[in-house]
């Protein structure tokens, strides 16, 4: 038997005994991590073959719902692409249609999306998915924010919710809330967050009508400027951006109003999460 072939024996076999976890397992450990029935919960997620999760997609999905409870919130992202800038998605043209655009996001989401009483936000480049007692009200309005994540957006909602953030094998970097938290602090960014002209975008809502939203788009400087390490590095250190494991599976988790607070609290004592630009006269930080 080669070592591939052993290593591939032993790790089939860890999921099945020692990293095996069921529904009500995975809603246990969401309790620890915070989620109550009737709370907000954002999760974002990868599908991982050896995971230990003993069921399918649909049952994780399940487990979180059970999680909110029917008086909760349940919500995902749903962008309709992937591996590209949204000013590339815009670009191309394409209407996000949404009843019809999948979630790129993950088989979890996509499995999501496609479920009973799931509403999707109106945006042309970060829709949103709900379930749970206000749904609609949650996404009401989106295609109306001309800045997809800004005070106008369901984004801002999560923070009044202070709803918790969840990374189901899906780092800190893939958290959208914070664009959000950059959008808030945009005043104190050594560059601008945002591309200075609006950008065409096109919705096709349940009815199939067409929805012409102009929206911005985060500017190729600052994406290039972001040292994000440097945000995680505090918000680990102010002990509200937290780490474990069921499984296989790694979680990650942090709360809305808590991301907002530190990273605030973070620019205000002098440190900061974006370089300034080569020339600006400001010495970049270490990464």
């Amino acid at each position: 038997m080669s070592l591939a072939t052993l290593k591939g024996w032993v790790k089939r076999a860890a999921v099945r005994t020692v990293w095996a976890y069921g529904p009500d397992k995975l809603v246990a450990r969401l309790r620890d991590c915070g989620v109550t029935p009737g709370s907000t919960l954002v999760v974002h997620s990868s599908w991982l073959a050896h995971n230990g999760f003993q069921g399918k997609p649909a049952d994780v999905v399940k487990a979180l719902k059970a999680a909110v409870g029917p008086d909760g919130l349940l919500v995902m992202t749903s962008m309709p692409y992937h591996n590209m800038s949204s000013a590339q998605w815009l670009a191309k043209g394409k209407p996000m249609n949404v009843a019809r655009s999948p979630s790129m996001m993950g088989l979890i989401s996509e499995v999501f999306r496609r479920g009973e009483n799931v509403r999707r936000s109106l945006s042309p480049t970060h829709p949103l998915l709900a379930w749970g007692r206000d749904a609609d009200a949650f996404v009401e309005g989106h295609e109306r924010a001309r800045e997809p994540f800004g005070g106008a957006s369901p984004f801002a909602r999560l923070l009044e919710r202070n709803a918790l953030i969840v990374g189901f094998d899906a780092p800190f970097s893939s958290f959208t809330y914070t664009h959000f938290v950059e959008d808030q602090l945009a005043a104190t960014l050594p560059c601008a967050l945002y591309e200075p002209e609006l950008r065409d975008g096109v919705v096709i809502d349940r009815d199939g009508t067409r929805i012409e939203c102009p929206v911005k788009v985060i500017a190729a400087e600052a994406n290039s400027l972001r040292r994000e390490a440097r945000l995680v590095a505090h918000l680990k250190a102010a002990g509200v951006l937290h780490g474990g494991r069921i499984g296989n599976t790694q979680l990650t988790w942090i709360r809305a109003a808590d991301h907002s607070r530190e990273s605030a609290r973070f620019v205000a004592a002098g440190g900061h999460f974006f370089d300034a630009p080569a020339g600006a006269g400001q010495p970049a930080q270490p990464n």
